[in-house]
């Protein structure tokens, strides 16, 4: 072989090795999806969005069905119906097992493998009740859950609410506290970057809680607005998903005023930080 065919495989060897590796960089990064309803799925893909996050009470207790075309369904949140109590003095256990099970049932049917568990009002101590109880009562629940769950193959992500919202689980800490008592590998946590930036909690929780998330959300902070109104910064957060090598999905929770437009800012300005941080 001559020295110049020597030097063209050098040389394509090279250029492939470079691919080899752009391609495991990319691969690296967290799929970008949107919470919102099925109806606005081919809004959601027109933006750039990889996966939707459709509420439970609108897919999957909904007996209109609709067919999902361009987006999978990466999850389903809004678990419980507020007047649904998860702890508390009127805990019907068995009611609220029941429910879930028609929950699971339908996710497996529909193929939504998990669940974001948030529910701020259903899982709120009432006024004088016994934390401790209440913490008692939530990891027992969330057993019964997750072993509902796990017959039909589906995840549930237990997410933290900030205090505006609920008064118990606000933090990601105490999620993944919940998370370790109910030690069940079908049960994690959804880590709300929103959340944590309300509660001021620091992005270096979310190297604690590696092998316990299983999604993210995420929102600017003032006023729970779309990544690109308020210009938040979220790389440190991001860095710190990169630091734990991440692989789930990151899903914009936010208040919209004009899904079509504005969702298209947004998934530009998460993927722009996203590639800041992943290359």
């Amino acid at each position: 072989m001559t020295i110049r065919k020597y030097l063209v495989l050098i040389v394509c060897g090279f250029a492939l090795l470079l691919s080899t590796s752009a391609k495991k960089e990319t691969s690296q990064m967290p799929k970008v999806g949107v919470c919102t309803s099925v109806e606005r799925q081919y809004e959601a893909d027109d933006a750039g969005f990889d996966f939707i996050v459709p509420g439970v009470s609108t897919y999957l207790n909904s007996n209109s069905y609709v067919d999902i075309q361009v987006l999978p369904v990466y999850a389903c949140n809004v678990f419980l119906p507020s007047n649904v109590k998860c702890v508390g003095p009127n805990v019907d256990v068995d009611a609220l097992v029941a429910y879930a099970d028609t929950v699971f049932r339908r996710a497996q049917e529909r193929k939504v493998p998990m669940i974001v568990f948030g529910s701020g009002a259903a899982r709120k101590i009432p006024d004088g009740f016994d934390r401790q109880q209440a913490r008692a009562q939530f990891v027992a629940l969330c057993k019964k859950l997750a072993a509902r769950a796990a017959a039909y193959k589906v995840k549930i992500a237990l997410e933290n609410l900030n205090s505006s919202e609920t008064n118990f689980i606000n933090t990601l800490e105490e999620a993944i506290l919940v998370a370790e008592q109910v030690d069940m590998p079908n049960f994690g946590v959804n880590a709300d970057i929103y959340h944590m930036l309300k509660e001021d909690e620091p992005a270096e929780q979310l190297l604690k809680s590696k092998q316990y998330i299983m999604h993210c959300e995420i929102a600017e902070p003032a006023n729970r607005t779309p990544p690109g109104v308020e210009g938040t910064d979220f790389i440190p957060y991001l860095k710190m998903l990169k630091a734990i090598d991440y692989q789930g999905g990151i899903g914009v929770e936010a208040r919209w005023t004009d899904f079509k437009m504005q969702s298209v800012v947004a998934c530009r300005n998460l993927r722009k930080q996203l590639t800041a941080v992943y290359r």
